[in-house]
């Protein structure tokens, strides 16, 4: 279960690696804009310092998106192959797995995976201790 349980906390927090990379990606293009227009104003500017600027938008998307697709198959493998029941996971994949349904078409097949996999199982995700059968 630990194993299950760090796959699962690892792949929560690099799902903002997307949000990262749209930070970097707004700051580098900010700076590219900033160079167009002092190209524009004062005929000095330069490509190298414009493709730096568009160079960082694009690697830190690229390193964002990595980064999430990443931590999907650490919450893929944590819910199918280490079986990690919690009751914070279920909500969190639950959640995942709505919102993924918008990014079609991949997503939303992802998502419906999920979900027709969690809701069943909703019970397993509790944290009462076990109850003995007779």
């Amino acid at each position: 279960m630990k194993k299950g349980r760090k796959l699962a906390l690892w792949g929560a927090w690099l799902q903002l690696g997307p949000v990262f990379g749209l930070l970097g990606t707004v700051v580098g293009m900010i700076g590219a804009f900033s160079q167009i227009s002092e190209f524009e104003q004062n005929d000095q500017g330069s490509a190298e310092a414009l493709a730096s600027n568009v160079s960082i938008a694009l690697n830190t998307t690229a390193i964002g998106i990595i980064a999430g697709l990443v931590g999907l198959v650490f919450l893929l493998v944590a819910l199918f192959s280490s079986k990690y029941r919690a009751p914070w996971f279920f909500w969190f994949m639950a959640i995942y797995s709505v919102l993924s349904l918008l990014a079609f078409p991949v997503g939303t097949v992802i998502g419906i995976i999920v979900l027709v996999h969690i809701i069943p199982r909703k019970e397993e995700f509790r944290c009462d201790p076990v109850v003995v059968r007779q």
